[in-house]
């Protein structure tokens, strides 16, 4: 440390620090010393270097199918840039990248000489996505044998809450084909453009990922999960969308039995149990 570094606060010191790291600031080079036969220029730079070099490995771990597709010099490129635009500011890696599969969208590879690729952008969110549900907070799920105890208008005129982990990817393209092949280290099929956009589900169950291509029936009734919304909300959209003919509560009771079955609920304070009632959903659940 230099005299002129001993006259600092700790935290003016850390601020240069930041400074230099993030963006090459010369300013802490004056709380530097020469030593050990390395300039403060070159001591530095180990920091300046290793700051990014582990948001890199952190990139290449969350998103390691796109990082497959792309390869080493893209991939590093384009994480590298973003690296630049966005420094971390959370104390737990984990969550770093959250804003990459959204900086990618638009015209950002066409800007970086990478030509038009739709498919890194959805490939990003699949891989995000699939981090964000590990990383997701615990959460006890609802059981068709919680809903069994509790007065029937309890739980179908309550909110209902999703685990943490749920999540719906919307793609224009075949990622989930190619994320597939990634993962199988098969041959990736070529880039195909979808007649319909396909919403992927991603959730977490038994402390692993899951995800399942879903329709767009159960896009809306999902949607309406995420909201915050009752069962009986869900059965008055499916009763809206597909009319009279169709027995809409049998539609949504379908849909439920899968996200019980799934893991995809979770108790709350408003579903609170009481004297045993008939539950319609039990004898159909497996």
């Amino acid at each position: 440390m230099t005299m002129h570094a001993s006259t600092m606060s700790l935290s003016e010191l850390q601020a240069r620090m930041q400074a230099h790291v993030l963006s090459h600031d010369d300013a802490a080079l004056l709380d530097v010393c020469d030593e050990h036969g390395l300039s403060a220029q070159r001591r530095l730079g180990i920091y300046h270097y290793a700051y990014r070099a582990r948001l890199l490995e952190t990139m290449r771990d969350t998103f390691a199918h796109t990082w497959r597709y792309l390869g080493d010099e893209w991939f590093d490129r384009l994480a590298l840039a973003f690296i630049e635009e966005h420094p971390s500011t959370h104390a737990n890696l984990r969550w770093y990248g959250q804003a990459w599969p959204a900086w990618l969208d638009g015209s950002r590879l066409v800007q970086m000489e990478a030509g038009l690729h739709p498919e890194v952008t959805e490939l990003a969110q699949l891989d995000w996505a699939l981090r964000r549900a590990f990383d997701a907070a615990d959460a006890v799920s609802v059981t068709a044998a919680d809903l069994a105890v509790m007065p029937v208008d309890d739980w179908t005129q309550a909110p209902l809450h999703a685990h943490a982990s749920v999540a719906l990817v919307v793609l224009q393209c075949n990622a989930l084909a190619l994320w597939h092949a990634l993962d199988r280290d098969e041959t990736v099929p070529e880039l195909e453009s979808l007649l319909q956009p396909v919403t992927v589900l991603v959730w977490r169950h038994e402390e692993r990922p899951h995800f399942r291509s879903v329709p767009e029936q159960e896009v809306q009734a999902l949607t309406l999960l995420l909201l915050g919304r009752s069962f009986a909300d869900i059965c008055a959209l499916l009763q809206d969308q597909q009319g009279e003919q169709v027995d809409a509560v049998a539609c949504g009771a379908s849909l439920l039995r899968q996200w019980l079955k799934d893991g995809l609920l979770i108790q709350s304070a408003s579903m609170g149990a009481g004297e045993s009632a008939t539950f319609p959903l039990a004898e159909h659940h497996a």
